[in-house]
């Protein structure tokens, strides 16, 4: 068996996981300057805070940190370190702790028993008691027994150590050593803090960034640990093709249209990327739900110089689903920059804007469209005969009088269908404006 030279890692800093929920009662809400000191002492006596579902860190009065995390299955940790908490290579047993340093810590699943391991530092001596259900039992066996089995557990939670574990296993097998590891551990900050490790390196390959994305977005890390993850990929790794496309593809693994939108802007951010990292991105546009984020990432999306027709139409189709009149005109109006686009796919543009209900909105999506410098008759024709819809005489006479402006004076039908559109205009005032102007 290969035998492990590199040091020892370090049990030295936490990070608080997931959603924290703390009952506390009324006596303790009253003083606050005490207010920090009382809850560290109501975690460590279990008398006063209780974490519901989430996770806690906290600094006790003594220096010591506490660390405690439950969830839906009734799983409870509990850890207090005070010192430094020195974990061995293979993380089943702790091999060293400072001078007066603690160690402390339970676990319990639902309706079963409680156990506990507290090791000390006593004049240089690491000595160990071992509880099960408040019953002391023999450490050097039964205790040594259960901390081998269930630490691993605790530093993938805590991610304790992550970055030495990460370093460790890269200098014995590289980036796939290290990947083959985090694919076979649970979700938490434990593999988060492994991934960014590897993120962080500047010589790692395409296709290990590749193996940590497709690990990422197998669903077993949260929305926001997956974001938090891929957007730490630096621009040069996303410089890749194959790697962009990937991670563009990744992000149809989230659920959180806000993570999913943040995922695809950092992408967006990288100067070059291929027309089928591009794609992905339009292609995962259509699948955010929320009106906001996704006109949001559309604005970004189509502040890129060129998009292929793919994904122009795709941009459109992903407004279909935009319900807020206020959202899908700004939305509209981040395409109208693609003019060419927008002539060619006129036909599918225009009915976006006819079905907007606010005539105040309606007409500014007509008026962006008349900012088109490649309009021609085949535009005009349709687009006067939309503006018939807008319910608003003041809003009907403001486009009219607008488009009059850049209408070609000498085309019959134009002028027909201008005078039709007029007529539709009920204010007496209103329409002699209309046919003023034109």
């Amino acid at each position: 068996m290969k035998s492990h030279t590199m040091r020892p890692f370090l049990l030295s800093s936490f990070i608080v996981l997931g959603c924290l929920n703390l009952a506390v009662p009324a006596s303790a809400q009253s003083a606050e300057p005490a207010k920090k000191a009382r809850k560290a002492a109501a975690v460590r006596e279990n008398d006063e805070v209780q974490v519901i579902n989430g996770t806690l860190t906290t600094k006790g009065g003594k220096g010591e940190t506490v660390y405690i995390t439950t969830d839906d299955n009734g799983l409870r940790l509990k850890l207090i370190t005070q010192g430094t908490v020195t974990v061995a290579n293979d993380e089943q047993s702790i091999s060293g702790l400072s001078e007066g340093g603690r160690f402390e810590f339970s676990r319990q699943e639902k309706s079963a028993p409680e156990h506990k391991v507290v090791l000390e530092n006593k004049a240089g001596k690491l000595e160990g008691k071992y509880w099960v259900d408040g019953e002391i039992q023999d450490y050097a066996s039964a205790g040594q027994a259960w901390l081998a089995k269930y630490l691993p557990e605790m530093v993938s939670k805590t991610g304790l150590g992550a970055e030495a574990r990460a370093e460790r296993l890269f200098q014995e097998g590289g980036a796939k050593k290290v990947l083959s590891y985090t694919g076979s551990m649970e979700a938490g900050s434990g593999r988060t803090k492994m991934y960014k490790y590897l993120i962080g390196r500047n010589d790692l390959k395409p296709d290990d960034m590749r193996l940590l994305i497709d690990q990422v977005s197998q669903g077993k890390t949260s929305d926001y640990e997956a974001a938090s993850i891929l957007t730490k990929i630096p621009g040069n790794l996303l410089a890749d093709s194959e790697t962009a496309e990937a991670y563009a593809a990744a992000s149809t693994s989230v659920s959180s249209d806000y993570e999913k939108g943040r995922i695809l802007k950092h992408l967006l951010q990288q100067e070059k990327l291929s027309d089928k990292a591009l794609d992905k991105v339009a292609e995962a546009l259509v699948t955010i739900n929320s009106d906001y984020e996704k006109v949001k990432l559309l604005n970004t999306l189509s502040t890129r110089s060129n998009l292929s027709e793919k994904q122009f139409e795709l941009a459109m189709k992903s407004l279909q689903s935009v319900s807020s009149d206020y959202e899908r005109t700004k939305g509209l109006g981040s395409l109208m920059r693609h003019e060419q686009q927008v002539v060619r796919y006129f036909d599918k543009v225009l009915p976006l804007i006819n079905t907007i209900n606010s005539d105040y909105e309606k007409t500014k999506a007509y008026s962006h469209l008349l900012g088109n410098s490649n309009l021609g008759s085949g535009q005009y024709l349709p687009l006067l005969k939309a503006s018939e819809g807008i319910g608003s005489d003041y809003e009907k006479a403001k486009l009219l009088r607008k488009m009059a402006l850049q209408l070609p004076k000498d085309d019959k039908k134009i002028r027909e269908a201008y005078s039709q559109a007029a007529k539709t205009v009920g204010s007496k005032y209103e329409y002699e404006k209309v046919m003023a102007a034109y």
